[in-house]
């Protein structure tokens, strides 16, 4: 049910499709959803502590082959929360696959970045019957312990829960150039464009509060056992100067698990790029996608 047309000012001029955003109601959240181009249908799935303009850059490449369907996840940009119970990867493939059947979205590519792209997965083994193939963008893999420190727990989700920890979180980000140093500590070098979103982003005490929750409950640790049983084209794209999900962790997960090996997977790794590469570098996404397609027969 679509229940009112998106605003496109919420956070910045340069939203991605801005003039496209409507808000459904489906699976308990208030969903903001972007859709774009026509043919084809992908599902493009930003990370955490970002929204649906992670993909502002790499949109305008595949439009004019392509529909894309670009949600704010629960909890990020302009979509409302998560119901609170479960653990927040089984919660969000569950709310998501249920927008997507009521809106009739059936996407036949998906990717996704850091934790959109366990998402990706987890909703390819089990939500998704006419997806072909994902795209995995220097994926978040594993368990929360090796990502979060152990202060994003419990204790934290009930101080986001009465908003103090997020108001003061929020007000530390106005204050002082902490947004710039996280983005930093992912090894790409992106525009102050792009910076400036995430500061806007992270500025706001709700989104700060749905970013502080997602924390607290996320943990993709079957993600990888999940792709490994995939039988679609998976691809994993990697960068050498990823500091957050280093690609030589995530090597050592996936071979693990033999999630990297078999004629359906590929693995790619780019020189001097970093962790946010939809913004670094989309040409390398949309060509990534482009292929997938044509290997397919998705175009």
């Amino acid at each position: 049910m679509t229940v009112s047309p998106s605003d496109p000012m919420r956070h910045g001029r340069d939203r991605p499709n801005r003039v496209t955003g409507t808000f459904v109601r489906a699976g308990g959240v208030r969903w903001h959803l972007l859709r774009s181009g026509s043919g084809p249908t992908i599902l493009l799935l930003h990370g955490s502590a970002s929204s649906a303009h992670q993909w502002n850059r790499v949109a305008p490449l595949l439009t004019s082959d392509f529909s894309l369907v670009i949600p704010d996840l629960p909890g990020h940009g302009d979509t409302s929360p998560l119901p609170r119970h479960g653990p927040a990867l089984q919660a969000l493939g569950r709310a998501l696959a249920e927008v997507l059947e009521q809106e009739g979205i059936r996407p036949m590519l998906a990717a996704g970045h850091s934790a959109g792209a366990a998402l990706a997965l987890h909703l390819a083994g089990y939500h998704l019957a006419d997806l072909r193939a994902v795209l995995a963008v220097t994926p978040a893999l594993g368990g929360r312990e090796e990502y979060l420190p152990p202060f994003l727990g419990e204790g934290i989700a009930r101080a986001v829960r009465g908003r103090l920890q997020a108001r003061v979180a929020a007000g530390l980000v106005r204050r002082f150039p902490i947004v710039e140093a996280l983005l930093r500590s992912t090894g790409s070098r992106i525009s102050p464009g792009d910076a400036e979103h995430y500061r806007e982003l992270l500025a706001d005490p709700s989104r700060m509060a749905g970013v502080l929750e997602f924390f607290s409950r996320w943990d993709a640790a079957g993600v990888t056992a999940e792709a490994a049983r995939l039988p679609i084209r998976l691809h994993w794209l990697l960068a050498e100067d990823d500091r957050w999900t280093p690609p030589a962790r995530t090597l050592r997960t996936l071979r693990a698990h033999g999630a990297d090996r078999g004629p359906l997977r590929r693995l790619a790794v780019l020189p001097d790029r970093g962790h946010l590469l939809p913004e670094e570098d989309p040409a390398a996404i949309a060509e990534a996608l482009r292929e997938l397609a044509l290997l397919t027969g998705t175009q």
